[in-house]
């Protein structure tokens, strides 16, 4: 099985593929049967839409946050009760079984 191996550079290969998306988009826009006033608010339309999109997913990333630390919270509050509550009565027996010792 050969293995194909470049002796390119990490960065000129990153710069041949960002040249080839510049291309690309140049010659959509030259090529589409759209005006360029079209294709430029058809565009801005697109970005606003992902722009939206990403303001509800910041959104609901932060209420997630917020209900996950809130529930953390809430759990180790527990925890720490219990484990009062264990210690506490964990030394109530410890004093009960010193005086019969005694």
């Amino acid at each position: 099985m050969s293995r194909y191996e470049s002796d390119a550079p990490t960065g000129t290969i990153i710069g041949v593929f960002l040249t080839g998306i510049a291309l690309g988009t140049i010659a959509t826009f030259l090529l589409s049967p759209q005006s360029g006033r079209e294709s430029r608010d058809q565009l801005r339309d697109y970005v606003r839409r992902r722009g939206e999109d990403l303001s509800d997913l910041q959104d609901k990333t932060l209420e997630t946050y917020h209900d996950m630390s809130s529930g953390t919270r809430q759990g180790l509050q527990d925890i720490q009760t219990t484990i009062k509550d264990a210690l506490q009565a964990g030394l109530e027996e410890f004093r009960k079984e010193w005086k019969q010792t005694r």
